[in-house]
Formats: C-alpha cells, structure tokens, sequence
C-alpha cells in the first residue's frame, strides 16, 4: 500500500461530485455516508455509492474509501452487509471504540477492503492502540478532532488537542499503521492550512484529510521534504541499495542504520519517488 499523504471527503448524497473528486490529486477520496448526509437520505445516498463503484475500473476503484456510519447503529451494520457485494477498496469506520469494531468489519468483507479507524471519541482514543493492532486489514488509523472537541469541551484548535494528536502518533507507530490527520475547516486559510499540515507531519502523521479539493496541494506542498532532505535521501538509499550485507552504513561521514533507511524511504515515499513497503511508510 502506498502513502497516504491527502484524503478527500465528498457528500455521499451528491453523486455528480463523485467523479470530480476522482479528478483531483488527492491520494485517496472518501465518499461521506455518515455526517455529510441528513437521515432522510442514507438510503439514497448508499445506493448511489453502489452504484459509483460498480461503474469503475479498478485503478480508480484503488482510491476510493467510504466513511460508513458507525457499527453500534442499525445503519452501519445494513451498510456493512451491503458492501458485502461490491466494497470499496477503503472503509473508514466511523466513531471506531473497539477492536470488536474492527474484527467484525474484517471477517464481514474477507479482507477485500483496507480498514480506517476514525478515532473521535474518548472511547476510541483510550482504546486507539488496541484498535490499531485489532487486524491486518486495518491500514491506518483517523484523527476526528471535532467530536472528540466536543466531547472535551475545548476549542476545536490545534493546542487543546496536541495531547490527543500526540497518544494517536504512539497508537499508530506501535502497530505500523499510517495515521491521517482532521481536515483543516477554514477553506480561505491556505497559509494556516500549511502551517497546520508542517506540525502534524512533524510529530508523526502520515497525511491530513481535506473537505475542498483546493486544498489537496497545500496538504502536498507542506509535505514535501527540502531539497536537502531529498538529497541526503537518495544517497542513504542508493548506498543501502548497492550494499547487500545487512550492516551499518556510513553516508556523508555519518553512521546509517535501519531507522535512518526507513526514514529516508520515507522522505522519497512523500517526494513521489519510490514506493516503500507498509512498515517504512507507516509513520
């Protein structure tokens, strides 16, 4: 699997953005089933979503994630059942509190879909490491900074729920999955929107989500690594490369271990240049 750097949300009830969302440069879109719908249109919007993702090829269908509403209501288990025909290649897992969550989301598609957990809850962010290791398909875990502000009662900013940002960061590196960041709500604010992206990344995200696709290549431009970054990259991985023995390496009269490899593919990984495996690009 690939790097998740940007992930971005669409309506589920508005189908003729579907397609445009596709278009865009986001990494991964995420057809919104649960917040993005009024009640009166859930079914309509689930039959469209069948509906998109019968219709594409499967390099598209690749990039595709469905944010369903939680398994504890009658919907998302309908919805779970329903996937069962033609899933998308991503479930998020709305409000996820357990590993149970997870196992039975896993069993349900056979592995025929990655899991996201969306943590946006006290619950799920006191079980979030437990839920993190609760099954191989679970690829990567999502931080609901708003529910969880709500239920904090602290501002829907980026202090106030540093603490929580940071215990998703050890949840997510303990079971080698990618974590995605809340998206950044001021649609005007590209400037703040950088800024915020540098910081998350900084302390361990993978990627961010978006709700505009004019936000895509903020999300990308912050993080993509200095020219710096990207040169001493290339030499710690082409000197690995030429180096079969499993051994310590020395690049630029520094020493290169393991950690330092897998930090370098990840910095080529975010520049577009190589693909890494799971575990390097996890954090």
């Amino acid at each position: 699997m690939g790097l998740i750097r940007s992930l971005l949300f669409v309506p589920g009830n508005r189908p003729d953005r579907f397609h445009k969302a596709l278009a865009s440069e986001a990494d991964l879109i995420c057809i919104d089933l649960e917040d993005a719908v009024p009640l009166a249109e859930k079914d309509v919007a689930f039959a469209a979503v069948q509906s998109f993702l019968a219709e594409l090829e499967p390099s598209q269908r690749n990039r595709v994630a469905v944010r369903m509403n939680p398994l504890s209501t009658q919907l998302g288990e309908c919805e779970l059942t329903g996937f069962s025909n033609c899933p998308p290649a991503y479930l998020m897992l709305a409000k996820c509190q357990s590993t149970e969550e997870v196992e039975r989301a896993a069993r349900s598609l056979q592995g025929r879909s990655k899991l996201i957990g969306l943590i946006e809850s006290l619950s799920g962010l006191m079980q979030a490491q437990q839920i993190a290791r609760a099954s191989k398909t679970l690829v990567a875990l999502m931080f609901g900074g708003a529910d969880l502000a709500a239920e904090l009662g602290c501002d829907f900013s980026y202090e106030p729920l540093l603490l929580a940002r940071c215990q998703l960061v050890q949840a997510a590196a303990v079971a080698g999955v990618q974590l995605l960041d809340v998206p950044f709500v001021d649609l005007q604010d590209l400037q703040g929107l950088q800024q915020e992206t540098r910081r998350i990344r900084a302390l361990g995200f993978s990627g961010k989500a978006a709700i505009h696709p004019k936000q895509i290549q903020s999300i990308h431009e912050a993080l993509q690594p200095s020219a710096e970054q990207l040169t001493y990259a290339r030499k710690v991985v082409a000197a690995a490369l030429a180096d079969s023995a499993d051994a310590v390496l020395v690049v630029d009269g520094k020493m290169v271990d393991r950690p330092v490899l897998l930090s370098c593919q990840r910095i080529l990984a975010y520049a577009g240049e190589t693909a890494v495996d799971d575990t390097s690009c996890a954090h």
